[in-house]
């Protein structure tokens, strides 16, 4: 394969994992108004987010090789308080020990089999882990209320063969760059992108919400990685969610 017959190949791969088949028609609405009506269409509307002050629920994450070989899974009890102040507290047994990560709405403390790690790298990480969680599950309402420069760029196919708004989202304290793609009849957010480095994206893909709660909170999500470099793709962790409490 000649140069430019590669970087032909990279740009249609680009076009296909990132869904940015662009269509002819543009939306008049503004990002803020689409995720104004994803919430009050698709999502039980602002005034039921803002309700609840304890959510329990059960996640459970399976990380696979690039083979499609189970790399390891992992099944998680959240304890969140949401109201007045965001507190959260994590349990899971792994290698036959328990292991628990506790957030007291500013610090952040975590316990192996009963005894307190030290390690300022793993408690770190483990902070950013049960913000992260609460962050992805808490969408679109953190849309809405989270500091964040959202954009809207255009009308896109998605590879379901469905067309969504997608929303370029960035952070002030993060480099990484979000897209959130919102079906264009429903408003349901549907897909997310995160640009981790030039060449390094992960693409996450909501399977099912679930109905219970009003919300469409998630319920089984797909994450594929992909390196645009090397024109790979393959399904990196699948998320399975189970609401147990919400009031």
């Amino acid at each position: 394969m000649n140069d430019l017959q590669l970087m032909n190949s990279r740009v249609i791969f680009l076009c296909i994992v990132l869904g940015i088949f662009a269509l002819s028609c543009e939306s008049t609405l503004t990002a803020e108004e689409i995720i104004e009506k994803s919430l009050e269409q698709a999502h039980g509307g602002k005034a039921l987010w803002e309700t609840p002050k304890l959510l329990i629920y059960e996640k459970t994450t399976t990380f696979y090789t690039s083979e499609g070989a189970v790399e390891s899974e992992k099944k998680q009890t959240f304890h969140n308080t949401l109201q007045p102040t965001f507190t959260s507290k994590v349990k899971w047994m792994e290698d036959a020990v328990e292991k628990q990560i506790v957030y007291d709405g500013k610090e952040t403390a975590v316990f192996v089999g009963g005894n307190e790690v030290t390690d300022t790298k793993k408690v770190e990480a483990a902070s950013k882990e049960i913000l992260g969680a609460q962050f992805v599950l808490w969408q679109p309402y953190k849309l809405f209320t989270d500091e964040a420069s959202v954009k809207f760029e255009r009308i896109v196919r998605l590879e379901d063969d469905t067309e969504a708004y997608a929303i370029k989202v960035t952070y002030p304290e993060s480099d990484a760059i979000w897209w959130f793609y919102f079906d264009v009849n429903t408003f349901l957010l549907k897909e997310n992108l995160i640009q981790h480095s030039e060449n390094r994206y992960s693409q996450i893909v909501n399977i099912s919400q679930e109905d219970d709660t009003g919300l469409k909170l998630h319920q089984h999500r797909k994450s594929f990685a992909v390196d645009v470099a090397k024109d790979e793709k393959y399904l990196r962790a699948e998320y399975h969610y189970t609401i147990l409490e919400l009031k």
